[in-house]
């Protein structure tokens, strides 16, 4: 264990050495870091990333014993300010893509899992990030999504997001199409907010990308699946999309199961949240989108929740109904 700490910070060494070698491509100007400072970028990288719950003052004394080498305060923040935020997430995604020892699930899936939290931000008038929460109150307030590698216990993205605007569709669709450039099978496993036909079709047509969807199985849930008798299945659908109200409307008494995909320019019903809406549509107007749905019981014969629902595009063969009820709970 000690060996593996050891060769984590050597790694993680040589990774800020290579970006302060670069610094200008990670500062907000040309001119930054261009004189000759107590704190130069490679121990203002070091410091910012092994700084506790103290302080400033605090952390800069024992960031720095000697008197004669320890900046102000004022000095911190003003190298600090060089920096941008990219810097960071530069280093945190080369360490995590310079681990040649990951632990994939059968020597082969990099399995990460896709969701959000919000966080309280001090309170800013002029902020874009104020959110008005239902007791009226008027809240500083971000929204970040996050995907985790739940077999290494690593976060590999983030997206912020003000709490007021935030889609957790259109996030997890750019973390996914940027895990998907490191040329590597991977399966995300997602909960129920993340369901809507032009994430199943982006992940279908995404290289790489294997998922795992947890639905709904009664009221709210797409109409093949609401249809389904209260007994195990293992099946594939394919739902017959459009983006044409016209089209909807003159076939949908032809086509038992079309569906019609509301844009941004369509009026919605006030009753239904926006988790139930489609609000983006990537494709053609006319698509069939296909995927494997698992359904199997949870919890006693009665109970509530006694049914899960599960889409994806795993192979049956190598991953049938048991094993489906394993993967997720990775999650």
């Amino acid at each position: 264990m000690k060996s593996l700490h050891s060769n984590i910070l050597k790694l993680m060494d040589s990774i800020i050495n290579k970006i302060a070698a670069n610094i200008h491509d990670f500062s907000v100007s040309d001119q930054a870091f261009t004189r000759c400072r107590k704190l130069n970028p490679t121990d203002l990288i070091k410091l910012i990333l092994n700084m506790g719950a103290g302080s400033l003052n605090s952390e800069i004394f024992h960031a720095f014993p000697d008197v004669n080498s320890r900046m102000t305060v004022s000095a911190f923040e003003q190298q600090k300010a060089k920096l941008k935020p990219e810097c960071i997430k530069e280093i945190m995604a080369e360490l995590s893509q310079a681990n040649d020892s990951l632990q994939l699930l059968d020597d082969r899936y990099l399995v990460v899992a896709l969701d959000g939290s919000d966080f309280d931000q001090p309170f800013n008038p002029k902020s874009e990030n104020i959110f008005q929460g239902k007791d009226g109150r008027r809240y500083c307030q971000i929204h970040v999504n996050a995907l985790y590698d739940v077999l290494n216990k690593l976060y590999l993205d983030l997206v912020f997001q003000p709490r007021q605007k935030m889609n957790e569709r259109d996030a997890a669709l750019a973390m996914l199409k940027n895990l998907a450039q490191r040329e590597k099978d991977f399966i995300v496993l997602m909960d129920r907010g993340y369901s809507s036909f032009n994430l199943i079709e982006n992940c279908n047509r995404l290289k790489h990308c294997h998922y795992v969807i947890r639905t709904k199985a009664g009221y709210g849930a797409i109409k093949e699946i609401a249809g389904m008798s209260e007994q195990e299945y293992d099946i594939d659908l394919s739902c017959r999309v459009t983006s044409s109200h016209h089209y909807y409307v003159t076939h949908k008494d032809r086509e038992k199961f079309l569906h019609l995909i509301l844009h941004k320019k369509h009026h919605y019903k006030a009753i239904r949240s926006k988790n139930t809406k489609d609000w983006r549509w990537d494709f053609e107007g006319l698509c069939n989108v296909k995927f494997r749905v698992c359904k199997f019981r949870i919890n006693p014969p009665g109970s509530a929740d006694e049914w899960e629902v599960l889409i994806t595009n795993l192979d049956r063969d190598e991953f049938p109904l048991a094993r489906m009820k394993e993967i997720y709970h990775l999650r």
